[in-house]
């Protein structure tokens, strides 16, 4: 059939079944706009030369767009989600000619898919049909094989799936090898293979195996093979038994066909019939099907003045399924469990009825114990997925379906049985992305319910168009950092980054993650501007034109700001930086600031009274207008190095004689080593990582910290998600926000200290750089989001399509002072030894927060985290590591750190 004819025909059903759809929720209907074309994402701003040139060659190039080729109800919820968190990035192409294919202008060989004409979500369930006068290039596909031939094949972006990928993903056989060994409750199974590939093995106790070179030899050996399978104890306590081709995937009713276990002659006859069919490398299956569990009975009322009719209760199946999702990182999450009961009678793969949540169902069908029921289920349908991908992985090209092809999306099946009084979960398939997404009249009806199913899978697929977008792209860095600083150049050249370094020190690690290491001493910041000259002409010298350009450490945020103003790159100011940097000039001028609007806080409602001064006489008028304690710090320091708090004038006096002193050994000329005084706030003190670009809050992660250890401050627990109410965390999201916009910093991500007092959010310091130490492996754990990734977007002026996803779990962690440290590896022999079991048994994650080796120095070294979908979980890791390594003592008592969180 000629596409266009099929288009034609295909289109108006398509299109008004969306519009059934959308009716039906209650959401308006599609506006057409295609009377007024629209261009591009990449035509909506001007950036610098460069990448002006370059979007002429390469349209799109600097935007995530999504397209999905489907059925729109299959899925709709992913849509109407991605409209919402990703407004105008989300399309809808209901046939082929909505999209063309060119060669890529990025790696040779492949394809850019390109859309002409979508249906495009936006936020508040709002659709529209747009035509687009300079196309949008794809950077994510999902097509689910309706519109005919896949589009999907060879092309420079990444494609949830592919045909042949959905057909692997739906072999039983193939699933049974997979997931052998995996502890997945797999049903007793025969195959019956005719010319089996090499290599092929029985390797799990369930799969029984009878391998055949000819169909004859099967013919003849197949009635004695059917009975021994049968006569198997663990087939024994099955009802049925399913027949079928081993090709013909777990997901249609039709591929099986299904009779009684007792039935011998008929799964004979059954298996027969496939015979002729058989190909070779494939397997007549015979699976074994338990009955399903029952509801309880429940218990009728006593004394009733009715006559209740005795009604004969009818045996029941429970379906379960579990929607399992690729994470950012990699790694299998379930999203969803849903269930469908319908009588024992149907087939046992039969399509869905009414889908509801698990956990009701079985809590209304009497059940104990759901937790245990519900995580084991979870944690074989992640083993499926992980299975799958590992598989996947290792596959050429061709068997893929093109390079960039991989499974994002798996439905895994599952009933309960039981068994002798036990109960006997068993796998009843596994199902393909192309089957769509399942969606509760719940969730559909009350989105906001069911954004937890659809986020992680919508996070996978931004994270990964984010991916495509930077490759090629070049980033300066300025400064290299501690060891710790290292995965932010790992990171950059895993996404395809040139990154070029400009580090003073002629060796550091980073050397073999870069793409041009620039050796230049710039460690004196009250020299910046002459460095900023200097460093612009080593790029000039050598031709280099980075894209963006970023630090991730304190010191060199001004200097940062001047090489990006020089070159004509995007980011914020640095008058903006500047006022951040320094901590008391970022107290007054908010102070200063009154926008004389009532949406929010003035930012004035967030600051302290702190001040610098020049000599021990200014300090001395300073203090005493005060009063104490009051807080000394550095006017340009961070990570709360020389904090400390001072309780009288004395005090004050000799802790500032210290720092000066300090002052004429700082290769900075003093610049970082400028004393200041602030006052001292009482309250739990909380961090916040937040990204804003053009000014707009993209997302915000709050941490909560415990108890400090005094007089120095040094951080001793951690928490994240904070666990403060959601209003509390609401305000200090916004001082924080607004503390960083009031300051000029619209376009970065920056960590932001405050304390939660009697009269609401305080704010201590803005660090106008991403948080550091174990804050992004943190963040990344927690929300699935590289906050690296979100940096190296915003410095190269490109919108990250990044929000505040749900936590899915907690992390806890405590950083241990360098005395107590070198104190518990002095008492305990084997500290590296148990630390390591630790690390490789996933109780704890350790890490080391600073080289620093002064015994005597007022750091804290160590940090011992653990994650965990419980917080008291996680606290319990961290309190049985303390103490399995001697850290917890009297000089630092680790439950009294952690009680805060408890």
């Amino acid at each position: 059939m000629d596409s266009s004819k099929k288009d034609k025909s295909f289109l108006p059903q398509s299109y008004s079944t969306l519009q059934q759809i959308l009716c039906e929720l209650a959401l308006p209907k599609t506006r057409d706009r295609t009377q007024n074309p629209t261009k591009g994402h990449e035509k909506r701003k001007k950036r610098h030369e460069k990448e002006q040139q370059e979007q002429q060659s390469d349209v799109g190039r600097c935007d995530v767009i999504i397209c999905v080729m489907a059925s729109p109800d299959k899925y709709l919820s992913l849509l109407l989600a991605g409209g919402k968190k990703c407004p105008g990035r989300m399309m809808l192409c209901l046939c082929p000619s909505w999209v063309c294919r060119s060669p890529s202008n990025t790696q040779s060989g492949l394809f850019s898919l390109f859309i002409l004409k979508a249906v495009t979500f936006e936020a508040g369930g709002y659709t529209y049909l747009d035509t687009f006068s300079s196309p949008c290039r794809v950077m994510y596909l999902l097509e689910d094989g309706s519109m005919g031939p896949s589009v999907g094949e060879g092309l420079d972006c990444l494609t949830c799936s592919s045909p042949q990928l959905n057909t692997l993903t739906e072999d039983v056989l193939l699933n049974y090898q997979l997931l052998g060994g995996k502890g997945v409750p797999l049903p007793p199974m025969l195959a019956l293979s005719y010319r089996p590939p090499e290599g092929l093995v029985s390797s799990h106790p369930s799969l029984m195996l009878h391998p055949t070179q000819e169909k004859e030899d099967l013919q003849e050996s197949m009635e004695k093979v059917i009975s021994d399978f049968l006569q198997q104890p663990e087939v024994q306590g099955s009802d049925k038994v399913l027949v079928q081709l081993s090709t013909s995937g777990w997901g249609s009713q039709e591929s099986a066909a299904v009779l009684r276990r007792q039935d011998r002659e008929g799964l004979l006859r059954a298996a027969a019939a496939l015979v002729p069919q058989m190909r070779e490398g494939e397997a007549i299956l015979l699976t074994a099907c338990y009955p399903s569990i029952q509801p309880l009975q429940r218990t009728k009322v006593k004394n009733s003045p009715f006559k209740e009719p005795t009604v004969r209760k009818e045996q029941l199946f429970l379906h379960i399924s579990a929607q399992v999702c690729r994470t950012p990182d990699d790694q299998p999450q379930v999203t969803q469990m849903l269930c469908w009961v319908d009588r024992a009678e149907t087939h046992p793969r039969a399509g869905p009825s009414i889908l509801q949540s698990l956990e009701e169902t079985l809590r209304d069908w009497g059940l104990s114990q759901l937790d245990d029921i519900i995580s084991s289920l979870e944690k074989w349908a992640k083993t499926a997925l992980q299975a799958i991908m590992d598989h996947q992985s290792e596959l050429e090209v061709t068997k893929k379906g093109g390079l960039h092809a991989r499974t994002d999306l798996i439905g895994v099946d599952f009933s309960l049985g039981k068994m002798d009084g036990e109960l006997l979960p068993f796998l009843l398939g596994i199902k393909n992305v192309s089957r769509g997404m399942f969606s509760t009249p719940n969730g559909l009806l009350h989105p906001q319910l069911s954004s937890s199913a659809i986020e992680p899978l919508l996070q996978t697929i931004c994270h990964h168009s984010h991916c495509s977008i930077l490759a090629g792209k070049t980033l300066l860095f300025i400064g290299a950092g501690a060891s710790k600083k290292l995965r932010v150049f790992v990171t950059a050249k895993q996404y395809g980054i040139k990154s070029i370094l400009v580090c003073y020190k002629e060796q550091h690690p980073a050397y073999d993650y870069v793409s041009e290491y620039l050796v230049y001493d710039y460690k004196d910041h009250t020299q910046d501007e002459v460095h900023t000259e200097n460093i612009v002409s080593l790029l000039e010298k050598k031709g280099l034109q980075p894209d963006g350009c970023l630090t991730f450490i304190c010191k060199n945020t001004i200097l940062c700001a001047l090489v990006r103003a020089k070159l004509g790159l995007p980011g914020d100011t640095v008058e903006a930086i500047s006022i951040a940097k320094r901590k008391s000039h970022t107290q007054r001028h908010l102070a200063a600031v009154d926008q004389g609007w009532c949406h929010l806080p003035a930012p004035r409602q967030y600051t302290v009274r702190s001040e610098n001064f020049e000599d021990l006489t200014d300090l001395t008028r300073t203090a005493e207008s005060f009063g104490f304690p009051a807080v000394v710090k550095q006017e340009y320091g961070a990570g709360s190095v020389s904090v400390k708090l001072v309780e009288n004038a004395q005090q004050c006096e000799e802790y500032v004689q210290e720092m000066t002193a300090l002052k004429t050994l700082d290769p900075n000329g003093g610049f970082a080593s400028n004393p200041m005084i602030m006052e001292f706030l009482e309250g739990v003190k909380y961090v916040v990582d937040l990204a804003i670009f053009e000014g707009r809050l993209l997302l915000a992660f709050v941490s909560c910290c415990g108890p400090s250890v005094l007089p120095y401050f040094i951080s001793s627990s951690h928490l994240m998600p904070s666990g403060v109410s959601q209003e509390k965390e609401a305000q200090i999201v916004a001082a924080a926000y607004q503390s960083c916009l009031h300051c000029g910093l619209e376009n970065g991500v920056y960590n932001v200290d405050l304390k939660l007092t009697d009269h609401g959010p305080k704010l201590i310091e803005i660090n106008p750089r991403a948080g550091g130490n174990f804050l992004p492996t943190w963040i990344k754990e927690v929300y699935g989001v590289d906050i690296f990734t979100v940096a190296f977007l915003i410095a190269c002026n490109i919108q990250p399509q990044v929000w505040t996803p749900q936590p899915r779990g907690y992390y806890v962690g405590i950083s241990c002072p360098i005395k107590q440290h070198f104190r518990a590896k002095e008492k305990t022999p084997e500290f590296d030894v148990i630390l390591n079991s630790l690390n490789n048994k996933g109780l704890v994650k350790s890490s080391m927060i600073t080289d620093v080796k002064d015994y005597t120095a007022p750091v804290a070294t160590l940090n011992l985290s653990s994650f965990s979908k419980k917080r008291e979980d996680a606290i319990n890791n961290i309190l049985l590591a303390s103490q399995m390594l001697c850290v917890d003592s009297e000089d630092y008592p680790v439950r009294y750190f952690l009680e805060p969180f408890m």
